[in-house]
């Protein structure tokens, strides 16, 4: 009768472990509550005539603080890690509940958030796990010498520009061409350089015809630009137009020239191509 009672007792742990492994977000991997349950559900119904070796009990409750000791630590590691990002810029894929569509967030870490337990990084109003980042990249100010980065020309790379007044940020891949030297910062200059025109820079008008005929007459001259990329982020550019093409809905595509992209933003060197590449 003993046994059946231990047993059913047992299987009801057993059936509640599995209930609340289901619902865990985590993978279902067990944490020190659950090894702590386990532990005391042992001693509960272990055989009085066979009890527990204490050698046994004082191993596990070592591989129990063990537990604790490295779970804690991993905390203070991430929350360490996800201060370290405020002001680096940071892409991440999230995944909207509801729709289960997966879409990717683009911006500066603005502040970190404690819920549940877990980290949450701001991104461009967006809670974002920190689980979830991708890339980071830090923009910083920067006074080196210009020639650490004259290896870069004549590769083509993938930099970023960004607009400092709302954290917007685009990459984009080009072929380096020159390493300038900024007031804050040092730039790689790209060539061929395939970008999404949203609209004329600073211009009154958004007619269709007026955005045509400034493209029309700028080719091969410095234009001011908003470029946007597929998430609808929008970051003005000063850059000299080399072709643009505009397609039967209106959308307009373009190549420019002598785009600056700071340094530290380069995520990916290879050798230059020919062929451009639309990001």
């Amino acid at each position: 009768m003993a046994t059946s009672g231990v047993t059913g007792s047992i299987d009801e742990i057993i059936a509640r472990t599995q209930t609340s492994a289901k619902t865990r977000k985590n993978g279902g991997d067990l944490g020190k509550d659950d090894f702590l349950n386990l532990l005391v559900t042992q001693l509960r119904y272990q055989d009085p005539l066979e009890p527990t070796d204490d050698k046994e009990f004082i191993a596990q409750m070592a591989q129990f603080s063990s537990l604790e000791q490295m779970q804690n630590m991993n905390k203070v590691l991430t929350n360490s890690q996800a201060f370290s990002l405020i002001g680096k810029y940071v892409t991440a894929n999230t995944t909207d509940e509801s729709t289960l569509e997966v879409k990717t967030i683009l911006g500066q870490v603005s502040t970190v958030k404690m819920m549940n337990g877990k980290v949450f990084l701001e991104v461009d109003g967006h809670d974002v796990n920190i689980d979830s980042v991708t890339e980071v990249v830090d923009i910083r100010f920067a006074n080196s010498n210009i020639s650490d980065y004259a290896n870069l020309i004549g590769y083509r790379v993938k930099g970023a520009v960004y607009d400092s007044s709302n954290g917007n940020l685009i990459y984009l891949n080009g072929d380096v061409t020159q390493i300038q030297k900024g007031a804050t910062e040092d730039y790689a200059v790209l060539n061929n350089v395939s970008v999404n025109i949203a609209e004329i820079t600073g211009s009154k008008s958004t007619s269709a015809d007026y955005t045509t005929k400034y493209l029309e007459e700028n080719v091969g001259k410095e234009v001011k630009v908003t470029i946007k990329d597929k998430n609808g982020k929008k970051v003005p550019v000063i850059a000299t137009l080399q072709s643009y093409n505009i397609d039967d809905k209106g959308n307009i595509t373009g190549i420019l020239d002598d785009v600056y992209v700071s340094v530290d933003s380069v995520a990916n060197i290879q050798k230059a191509s020919p062929q451009t590449t639309t990001e």
